[in-house]
């Protein structure tokens, strides 16, 4: 469908086809989305995620990283997730409101066992994310399945916003028995 963004249902089809798409496709924009938690003293946090999974039926999106890590210690003190990404050859910015539970230990060992090598390398290093370091070379690569957490971020909210040459369209989805949808004002 040429003109997805008319309609408030091939809006969020349109959506969730390209989430879809991203957990397979490196080169997808919401591969790699902008991810935001608050920390414990109250400070907005940013960075960029690899988007493992997105579940249509579940409401939900997956990520990865190291238990140790900031992220997962702003979870611990407000679960509140929001994701963005920008999508140039859609015209089309996505926000995504969720709320994350973390897993780790035993609840990921099946994950752990399915990656690769060079996947696993990734988690449990010493020493852990954002410690202070003389020099890189002071890092030391062991790859550790305690160290592995996954996220799973349960979708509250859905907004869009395409920038169309005659007339911008902002969409906004929320989630109840089932998905509500709403124009509002660019």
């Amino acid at each position: 469908m040429s003109n997805w963004y008319t309609e408030l249902d091939s809006t969020l089809d349109q959506v969730w086809q390209l989430l879809g798409r991203a957990v397979r496709d490196p080169k997808s924009p919401l591969r790699t989305p902008v991810m935001a938690t608050v920390g414990a003293d109250g400070h907005p946090d940013a960075r960029v995620v690899v988007l493992r999974d997105a579940a249509r039926s579940a409401g939900a999106l997956e990520v990865h990283t190291d238990r140790r890590s900031k992220k997962v210690k702003d979870l611990e003190s407000c679960p509140l997730v929001t994701f963005c990404a920008w999508l140039p050859k859609a015209d089309l910015q996505v926000r995504i409101k969720t709320i994350a539970t973390v897993a780790s230990g035993p609840d990921v060992l099946s994950l752990w066992q399915s990656m690769s090598e060079a996947a696993r390398r990734v988690y449990g290093g010493v020493p852990a994310p954002g410690m202070l370091l003389a020099h890189p070379s002071e890092f030391g690569i062991r790859p550790d399945p305690a160290d592995l957490a996954r996220l799973r971020c349960d979708i509250t909210e859905i907004e869009t916003l395409h920038l169309g040459r005659e007339l911008h369209r902002r969409a906004r989805f929320r989630r109840d028995e089932d998905w509500v949808g709403s124009w509002r004002a660019p």
